[in-house]
């Protein structure tokens, strides 16, 4: 059985040989918090892409800078903006936080009327931080145009998937994605060729597909992969700012329904990959398709 990681972002200062070390640590931390024996048949697989994503980011952000890059937004902001905003908005509305809070903190006279007007972005980020005051930092963790160079620049979306695709073998393989890597996961899992692949397991962790902001950026809009041929087990903690709803018929809704377990991640910001992968949830998950395979 191959097990194919799929990291997140701001992983550039890692190798791959490193980050291949924590993802299999913490997967065997996972099987000894499940009481399950680890089995030693699996072949786990990590590409690596950080060091080519931050390339990727530049060359946007320099086509951008040169007028090269041609804006979507009838607005002619940068979908980094339109992305960013849009993510604020979410979270204005699920913190319960009114347009005359933003108003007021922005130390505007007329109610907050949209996202346009950057001293209401600014002051809606702080209310933000200080309503979901566990998470911290919202700004710092979420406007990050690396993430929506993924999401809107084809290129560099194509160069990225394509370190995972060439990576999957033909044996059975479940994918385990964290973060960035869940969106590429779910937009590999839908190019790949159905006859040609073997995809027994899906599990995504700390994933922002429940974010309208990132699904208006998917293609196809929220569907199960057809070449899915098992289970789709996402975990988050409701304090994971990225992972900021669950993948539930509110949220994604797809058929057959993704089986969504809300645990702990006890990291300073709820949303490392450590605490996730050692969740005995995830080793339960591969022991269920491994035995299922030997029926």
């Amino acid at each position: 059985m191959q097990i194919l990681f799929i990291h997140g972002r701001a992983q550039e200062e890692f190798s791959q040989e490193i980050l291949l070390r924590i993802w299999a640590e913490a997967l065997r931390a996972s099987f000894e918090n499940a009481n399950i024996p680890f089995p030693e048949n699996l072949n786990l697989t990590l590409p690596y892409y950080g060091k080519d994503l931050i390339h990727q980011r530049d060359l946007y952000k320099q086509a951008i800078k040169d007028g090269k890059f041609k804006m979507r937004s009838p607005n002619n902001v940068s979908e980094f903006d339109e992305v960013y905003e849009d993510l604020l908005e979410e979270l204005r509305k699920n913190s319960g936080i009114s347009k005359k809070e933003v108003a007021q903190e922005s130390g505007e006279t007329e109610q907050y009327r949209g996202l346009t007007n950057n001293k209401h972005v600014i002051a809606l980020a702080r209310l933000v931080d200080r309503r979901l005051d566990s998470l911290g930092n919202f700004c710092v963790k979420w406007k990050t145009d690396d993430v929506v160079t993924y999401l809107v620049v084809e290129a560099a979306r194509q160069e990225i998937n394509s370190f995972h695709t060439s990576a999957i073998t033909k044996e059975p393989t479940i994918i385990i994605s964290h973060s960035l890597g869940t969106v590429i996961a779910y937009d590999i899992l839908h190019t790949l060729a159905e006859n040609q692949y073997d995809i027994r397991g899906l599990v995504t962790l700390g994933s922002p597909l429940g974010v309208q902001a990132v699904q208006r950026q998917l293609y196809p809009c929220p569907s199960y992969p057809k070449i899915l041929n098992g289970q789709w087990v996402n975990i988050y903690d409701p304090k994971d700012i990225v992972a900021l709803n669950p993948l539930n018929n509110k949220n994604f809704r797809v058929t057959p329904q993704i089986i969504n377990h809300e645990i702990e991640n006890n990291s300073d910001n709820h949303h490392d990959i450590k605490p996730y992968l050692s969740s005995p949830v995830v080793a339960e998950t591969i022991y269920t398709i491994l035995t299922s395979a030997c029926k």
